[in-house]
């Protein structure tokens, strides 16, 4: 596939991810061959396991060695694959335009060069090459006080031309609406789909939670990739500040000498809580943070599971 020029993707990434697999951890259902686990039994790819042979079953498939054995006929089962429907969810409420671009004049020092909403754009596009590349379907959905763009998997070139420019058309804004979007997707994705999400995960936990299970109950797979700054984790900053909330307009003054060590602490614990409820939810969690590089950090993402 010939790589345009955008704004998200270049052809660098092209042949950074190139090299790359990405595969469903869970079974998967999809519309052609491919590589991933099907929940359905056929004749052809990998061993799985033996039935008692019917009439009607094709003798090629007889297992002449269990014969032998138990004086019966079996016929070999296989595992299926197929291809992988994955829809990329990319969180566009307003909190993912840290750091904006006010922080960064009021702190030159912090090599902190695109926004969380950027770095998510690049994530997307990258995962939705990987994926086109393997044949499988990408889709993308972004999700700010409601569902703003929503665009069905696809692996066509025109598909990934389309992706790729809604990245660039999507802004980031607006209060969150994540988990009443996942409500929603939950119900309308196909089959047994994958859901990749990208945010920053500034929600209430015990919400998002219930929308994870909503997801499984439905039978997808979740893959969650928390995007995090080390500014808003850490609260490196040695001179009084206002702080204002990104979403909502709303601005405190603060000493943060005075209140590092408890915002850590209780940074540290929404964290915790986050990624318990993922595990309890059976959804595949990664802590991503913003000041690696995306293709490196993708690179890292995808060893992990491996």
């Amino acid at each position: 596939m010939v790589v345009q020029r955008y704004r998200f993707f270049s052809p660098t990434d092209a042949a950074r991810v190139s090299r790359l697999q990405f595969t469903a951890k869970q079974v998967v259902e999809g519309v052609i061959t491919g590589m991933h686990k099907s929940p359905h039994r056929g004749f052809s790819i990998e061993f799985s396991e033996h039935r008692e042979y019917t009439q009607g079953d094709e003798l090629r498939h007889l297992d002449w060695r269990a014969y032998a054995r138990s004086d019966r006929y079996y016929i070999k089962l296989y595992e299926q694959e197929t291809n992988l429907r994955a829809t990329l969810v990319l969180d566009s409420s307003a909190s993912m335009k840290f750091p904006t671009a006010e922080h960064a004049r009021h702190h030159p020092s912090e090599s902190q060069p695109v926004s969380k909403f950027d770095y998510g754009r690049m994530m997307c596009a990258c995962l939705s090459y990987l994926l086109s590349m393997q044949q499988d379907l990408a889709g993308l959905c972004t999700i700010d006080e409601r569902v703003q763009i929503e665009l069905p998997p696809g692996s066509s070139p025109a598909h990934l031309d389309r992706l790729f420019k809604s990245l660039e058309r999507a802004e980031a804004g607006g209060g969150t609406g994540l988990v009443e979007g996942l409500h929603q997707l939950a119900e309308r994705l196909p089959r047994r789909s994958l859901l990749v999400m990208v945010s920053d995960l500034w929600v209430e936990p015990e919400a998002f939670l219930k929308a994870l299970q909503h997801l499984r109950y439905r039978k997808h797979q979740i893959l969650v990739l928390h995007l995090t700054s080390p500014a808003e984790m850490d609260l490196p900053y040695t001179e009084q500040l206002t702080l204002q909330d990104l979403e909502t307009g709303e601005r405190l003054q603060i000493d943060p000498a005075e209140i590092r060590e408890a915002y850590r602490e209780q940074t540290a614990q929404f964290v915790q809580q986050i990624r318990r409820g993922c595990n309890d939810a059976g959804a595949e969690y990664h802590a991503i943070s913003i000041d690696v590089g995306y293709a490196e950090a993708l690179i890292r993402l995808l060893a992990r599971r491996r």
